[in-house]
């Protein structure tokens, strides 16, 4: 089903390249209630959930507030707020960098590990669940083509190319 038909538009998008920029948004929606309700269920949020799995990988070192933010394209104000909630359950510690007071360390702990070794597998099917029927090389494809949408916003739309995370 087309975008107009699927948003119910009385005509066509005008141009092509509108239709893909709503394509990306409505497609980002779409992904966003769906891991919202998979979450939603474990009494976490994807952003939570997305800092649990940055620290998973880090290859058992602590991040920075600013390190994960940088990661995850989320601003100061915003990964304070998600570092508190998690830090409040339980799931992550936080201790101030040994030489810089003013940077905050992040590490997970042995509950966090465990949360997320209960959700990544149910993560990783609804990955495959969102992506199946679509060929590897379209996977690339779409890949590149969303890399240069990516290069494009912050060469020519965001002066300062998105670092602050807004």
């Amino acid at each position: 089903m087309g975008l107009a038909e699927e948003l119910g538009l009385e005509r066509p998008v005008e141009t092509i390249e509108h239709e893909s920029l709503l394509n990306i948004v409505y497609t980002g929606t779409m992904i966003a209630r769906a891991a919202f309700r998979y979450f939603q269920g474990h009494s976490l949020t994807d952003a939570q959930f997305n800092v649990l799995v940055q620290l998973k990988y880090s290859d058992g070192k602590a991040l920075s507030q600013a390190e994960l933010g940088r990661r995850l394209v989320v601003n100061k104000a915003d990964m304070t707020g998600i570092v508190d909630r998690l830090e409040r359950t339980g799931l992550v510690e936080r201790s101030a960098h040994p030489r810089d007071r003013r940077v905050n360390l992040v590490r997970m702990t042995a509950e966090g590990e465990k949360v997320v070794s209960v959700l990544e597998p149910g993560y990783f099917k609804g990955v495959g669940l969102l992506m199946s029927g679509i060929s590897r090389s379209d996977l690339v494809r779409l890949n590149r083509t969303l890399e240069k949408v990516r290069s494009n916003a912050k060469e020519k739309l965001i002066p300062d190319g998105g670092r602050d995370g807004r």
